[in-house]
């Protein structure tokens, strides 16, 4: 301990550091931004195959089965009742203002990892894990309870003869938070399609595209058959009337049905996969939205008309309201349907799994060998495999109620951080200087060439408010991203505060009204003061319109139906992300790429002889040359992990 002491004592002044000092370095590990070089942006390790047709096919197969066939009966029983066609709206519109920034971003920033890597590029790198972590939960979600409805699915058609033979073997489960039912069939179903996937990207593709046609088709034919059947007193009041669970259930209602609309990520979770992803994803994603939603609210409203919405089944809505209309031909279609439909979700939700735990490792913020990519099918197939476990799991013990309530939590979270990302990139200067600041893309193709402006002034004042400047002399872009923060704190305050003192504002209580009118007014300030900046001249095929309204908006939207999520959602999601900190505190602050950079020291000069003063100085000329040609930002990218990275097993 003494000999530590001295030896601490000997070191020079400027390598000792206070704790201050420390503090101070460790924090700004956690908020350093990825840096983007728009040289590398298309280098991948992946295999570039898929076209505009592919991914809006793989979209539609994650999004519209998981929403008709897994959500639409439990969410209409147990939390809304007939006015879950209006949750389907408002999900949907609060998912379309998303999808404009989901599509903007995709175009800055075409590689996979969605959100986690908009967030790596716009907040900072813990922001970024946490957001990536959430998604990662989130996909294995979505395929649990997407496997579990389609065994239930199978099983409606066999009279329960699957569930009855697992359930005389095992017994039933009485255990608090778990499933009365060990649902071994949905782990097969998991299985099958993990398998499936490990032939690769392009392999895979062939099955979404046909998957999802059928799954169109068939919910035409629910739709059109179910509308045959309807009877409007089931929206009568007699019948409990359309809002049976009141506006409150209705948004709670919203906030969950945003599980529906979860394979919106999988279009950016492909974009490094895709031949051009600054035309194919704004409009795959524009497509996607429309079409779910009219599914959505046309299969909703079928189903809350056919059947009173307390005689709905949980797992197997719709077959079990065509039989009780003795319409067994529909039931056997449905039934088709849906396993199309839920294949589809299930393929959408390993593929986006797989590619942002593969990023997340790429980025040294997960295990490194998550970050393997199989040398045949160019398919991170570790990573897959290692996920696709937890996801089992999840499928063999949880009901799908339960599955789903967690699910929405974190795919509000990141809608919200990407609006803010869209916000915080067009009032960031283009070119600022630092070496970790970003450095966002143009246009981006084979024969691209990135044009950079002479001066941009993006973040700074506009020109009849530059007297500003006087009182707040900051970076420019520093204090739009500050505002951006103060308004998603603010916007989440009211919010939270509308909701638990809603009946002091209706009563008019002083104290209630007073509170309101400051937190608006917060709201309001920290909007207005980002209208005074200017944004970036940044030239981008496809933008948000209407920027920063219709982000905050989003952004607004997004947090109302935050807000109305039921209280175990909150504690599922803190546990998984408590669990997600923890691995990023002890592994992923060390072994971060970007660590890598910043403490990389350069070599140390070599005394000068004459018998290697050629080679010395030709080294030194030609590794000065390389860092003016390539900056140190292609270390954060896939280019060198074309052969480091690619697993020697086929």
């Amino acid at each position: 301990m003494m000999a530590d002491s001295r030896r601490n004592s000997e070191l020079p002044p400027k390598i000792r550091k206070t704790p201050a000092e420390i503090s101070k370095v460790f924090r700004s590990r956690l908020t350093r931004r990825k840096v983007l070089d728009p040289n590398d942006a298309m280098d991948t390790s992946l295999r570039r195959c898929l076209s505009t047709v592919d991914i809006t096919l793989l979209a539609i197969g994650h999004m519209v089965g998981s929403g008709v066939y897994v959500l639409t009966g439990t969410v209409a029983k147990n939390m809304a009742g007939p006015s879950i066609v209006v949750s389907f709206v408002i999900s949907g519109f609060a998912s379309l203002l998303a999808s404009l920034s989901y599509a903007e971003m995709g175009v800055r920033y075409p590689k996979c990892g969605s959100a986690y890597s908009y967030t790596y590029l716009a907040l900072g790198e813990i922001w970024a894990f946490l957001v990536g972590w959430s998604m990662a939960l989130e996909n294995a979600i979505g395929a649990a309870a997407t496997a579990r409805a389609c065994s239930a699915y199978i099983d409606s058609l066999t009279g329960g003869i699957i569930r009855d033979s697992i359930d005389a073997v095992i017994g039933p489960v009485d255990v608090v938070l778990l499933s009365d039912h060990m649902d071994i069939f949905a782990v097969c179903v998991i299985l099958l399609f993990v398998i499936y996937l490990s032939f690769g990207i392009k392999f895979t593709s062939y099955l979404t595209n046909v998957v999802a046609i059928i799954n169109v088709i068939v919910i035409i034919i629910i739709i059109s058959t179910g509308a045959y059947y309807s009877e409007q007193k089931h929206w009568s009041s007699e019948e409990g009337g359309f809002f049976p669970y009141g506006w409150s259930g209705t948004l709670a209602a919203s906030a969950s049905c945003f599980y529906a609309f979860v394979g919106l990520s999988s279009i950016a979770t492909a974009g490094e996969e895709t031949k051009d992803p600054q035309r194919t994803i704004p409009k795959a994603t524009i497509i996607v939205i429309t079409v779910a939603t009219l599914g959505y609210v046309g299969a909703s409203s079928v189903l809350t008309l056919m059947v009173n919405y307390k005689d709905i089944a949980d797992e197997s809505g719709f077959p079990e309201a065509f039989a009780a209309h003795g319409v067994e031909w529909a039931k056997f279609v449905v039934v088709i349907g849906a396993v199309c439909g839920m294949a589809g979700t299930i393929i959408g939700s390993l593929f986006s799994l797989t590619r942002i735990i593969y990023v997340m490792a790429d980025d040294g913020l997960l295990f490194t060998f998550c970050s393997k990519v199989n040398v045949t099918t160019k398919t991170p197939l570790r990573s897959m495999y290692v996920f696709a476990v937890i996801s089992m799991i999840l499928a063999l013990t949880m009901d799908i109620h339960s599955l789903v309530e967690i699910l929405s939590i974190g795919t509000l979270f990141a809608y919200m951080i990407v609006s803010a990302s869209v916000i915080i990139l067009r009032y960031r200067p283009k070119l600022l200087g630092p070496r970790l600041d970003i450095h966002e893309l143009t246009s981006i193709s084979e024969n691209s060439v990135v044009k950079t402006p002479a001066i941009d002034y993006g973040g700074q004042f506009k020109d009849r408010f530059k007297k500003l400047k006087t009182y707040v002399n900051l970076n420019p872009g520093r204090l739009p991203t500050y505002c951006v923060i103060s308004y998603v704190i603010s916007c989440f305050s009211l919010c939270v505060f509308s909701k638990t003192c809603f009946w002091y504002i209706t009563e008019c209580y002083w104290w209630a009204i007073a509170i309101l009118c400051i937190l608006l007014l917060w709201v309001i300030t920290s909007f207005v003061i980002i209208l005074l900046h200017q944004q970036s001249s940044q030239s981008l095929r496809f933008k948000v319109p209407l920027v920063p309204f219709i982000p905050a908006v989003s952004i607004l939207m997004n947090l109302i139906l935050v807000v109305n999520l039921q209280t175990g959602s909150w504690l599922r999601m803190l546990f998984w992300l408590s669990l997600g900190l923890s691995i990023y505190l002890s592994y992923g602050v060390e072994h971060s790429k970007l660590d890598i950079i910043e403490t990389t020291e350069p070599p140390k000069p070599r005394p000068w002889s004459a018998s290697d003063s050629a080679s010395s100085f030709d080294a030194r000329r030609k590794a000065g040359a390389a860092m003016r040609t390539k900056p140190p930002v292609a270390t954060t990218l896939s280019r060198e992990f074309l052969f480091t990275n690619v697993d020697p097993i086929p």
